[in-house]
C-alpha cells in the first residue's frame, strides 16, 4: 500500500486549492493510491470496516458474496504499518443462509473482535454473533451468540463492537419484536423496538447478559445504535430515535453496564434540519465526538455535523459542520478521536470517499480525495493506525475487475 506524505507546511496553501475546487477534480492529491484488500474478486465484496490499535497494526473487515459457500459471508484482512499481511481469512464458522453488516475493534496490542448478524443461524431472525482473534489472526475460542434467544420473534441487526486498550469490550446492536398479535394481524407498526448491549473481558467471558438499553415509552423506534469506549471501560452509547424528525440521543455505562447518565439529547430538530446516521468516537480519557449527516426536510445535504463533549450531557459548544456539502463530506460518515483530540472524519458524496482532520484547535487538515475518480467509492471507515496517521478502507465498483471490491490505503496528516 502507498503512503502519501503530506507537507503541511503547504496545507494552508492546499485547502484552499481543494475548497476552492470544491473537491472535484481528478488530480486531487492522493487519486487511486490504494490497495485491494480483498484477493477473491468474484461477484460482490462490500460494506468494509476498519479498526487500528494506533501502533501500527489494523484489519479490514467485509461481507463477501457467494465466498463461504451460502449467501454472503464475512472475511478480513490484516494491516500492518499501511500494508496488507497475509491472506485474507473466513470469519464465520456458521455459513447456512447470510451473515451480513460486520463490526470489528481492536485493543492495544492488535487482538480483535468481529462481531456480524447472522440470518436463521438459532432462531428464525437475525441474531448477533461475535468471533474474537489474537494479533497475528489466529482465531481465540469459538464463535460465540451475543443476542438473547429468548424469543422466535425478534430480529437482532446493527452490531457495533467498542473495544478498550486492556482488551475488555461491549456489543450493541437494535432489535425489533413482533408480538405474537401483530404477527397475526399482519400490523407490523405494531412491533416493538430497542437497542441492547452487551460487556465482555478480554479473554471472551461475558460480564453481562444481553441488556435493553432503551425505553419504547421513550424511544420511538430506536435504530443505529453507535458505542465508543474509553480506557477505564466505561462507554457511551448514541442511536437514532423518530420524533418530529431525527433526534441522536446517548447515554453513558460503566463497565457493568451500569447507567452513568440518563439519556440525552444530541441535536435539536428545528429549523427543518433533520439527522441520520451517526458516528461516535471517544479518547481514551473520557472526551468523546458525536457526527451526523444533516438534511433539510427536503432532503438537502447539509454536510456532516459535529459536537465535541467532555463528558456526559456536557457539550464543548453547539453543533457544527466541520466542511461544507461542498467539499464532499456529506454521507456515512465515519470518525475517530486522537489522543490529542484530533478529529479523524471520512465521508462520501458523488461516489467518491474524501478524508479530513479537525484539529483540537478547529484548524482543518484536507479533504483530501482517497477513492480513485475512476470508480465509484461508497461505505468509508477510518481508523487512527499511528502518530498522525489514518487507515480508511472503502467499497469500490468494478476496480478489482468483477462487481464490488474492497480497498484501502493509510495517510499521514502530519
Amino acid at each position: 500500500m502507498i503512503r502519501a506524505d503530506i507537507d503541511l507546511r503547504r496545507g494552508a496553501a492546499v485547502l484552499l486549492v481543494l475548497l476552492a475546487a470544491g473537491c472535484g477534480s481528478s488530480n486531487e492529491p492522493g487519486t487511486g493510491d490504494s490497495a485491494a484488500i480483498n484477493t477473491t474478486t468474484a461477484l460482490d465484496q462490500q460494506r468494509p470496516v476498519v479498526a487500528a490499535n494506533g501502533d501500527g497494526r489494523g484489519v479490514v473487515v467485509w461481507e463477501s458474496f457467494g465466498q463461504d459457500g451460502s449467501h454472503f459471508g464475512i472475511f478480513a484482512r490484516r494491516i500492518v504499518d499501511g500494508v496488507p499481511e497475509g491472506p485474507e481469512f473466513q470469519v464465520n464458522s456458521y455459513t447456512v443462509s447470510r451473515q451480513s453488516f460486520p463490526a470489528v475493534g481492536m485493543d492495544a496490542e492488535g487482538n480483535f473482535v468481529v462481531a456480524w448478524r447472522s440470518s436463521l443461524q438459532g432462531s428464525p431472525g437475525g441474531t448477533i454473533f461475535a468471533q474474537r482473534f489474537a494479533a497475528d489472526g489466529t482465531r481465540l475460542g469459538e464463535e460465540f451468540r451475543v443476542g438473547p434467544d429468548d424469543s422466535i420473534r425478534d430480529s437482532q441487526s446493527e452490531p457495533q463492537v467498542a473495544m478498550g486498550a486492556d482488551g475488555n469490550f461491549v456489543i450493541a446492536w437494535s432489535n425489533r419484536e413482533v408480538g405474537a398479535l401483530a404477527e397475526e394481524l399482519g400490523q407490523n407498526q405494531l412491533e416493538d423496538r430497542w437497542i441492547e448491549a452487551r460487556v465482555y473481558s478480554a479473554d471472551g467471558t461475558p460480564r453481562t447478559a444481553p441488556t435493553r438499553t432503551t425505553v419504547q415509552a421513550t424511544d420511538q423506534y430506536p435504530r443505529a445504535p453507535r458505542v465508543a469506549m474509553d480506557a477505564q471501560g466505561n462507554f457511551v452509547l448514541v442511536w437514532a430515535t423518530a420524533s418530529a424528525g431525527t433526534v441522536l440521543r446517548a447515554q453513558h455505562f460503566g463497565p457493568d453496564l451500569l447507567p452513568l447518565s440518563e439519556p440525552y439529547d444530541v441535536n435539536a430538530v428545528a429549523d427543518g434540519i433533520d439527522a441520520d446516521l451517526a458516528s461516535v468516537a471517544m479518547a481514551p480519557t473520557g472526551e468523546f465526538v458525536i457526527a451526523w449527516e444533516a438534511y433539510t426536510f427536503g432532503n438537502v445535504p447539509l454536510g456532516i455535523f459535529v459536537r465535541r463533549y467532555d463528558g456526559p450531557s456536557s457539550p464543548l459548544g453547539p453543533a457544527a459542520v466541520v466542511l461544507p456539502p461542498s467539499s464532499g463530506l456529506v454521507e456515512r460518515n465515519s470518525i475517530d478521536l486522537s489522543p490529542a483530540g484530533d478529529l479523524l472524519l471520512a465521508a462520501h458524496a458523488a461516489d467518491r470517499v474524501r478524508f479530513a482532520v479537525q484539529h483540537a484547535d478547529g484548524g482543518i487538515f484536507g479533504p483530501l480525495l482517497v477513492s480513485s475518480s475512476a470508480y465509484a467509492s461508497l461505505f468509508p471507515s477510518v481508523a487512527r493506525s499511528g502518530d498522525g496517521r489514518a487507515l480508511i478502507a472503502w467499497q469500490s465498483l468494478g476496480q478489482d475487475g468483477d462487481g464490488r471490491g474492497v480497498r484501502a490505503r493509510e495517510l499521514s496528516w502530519r
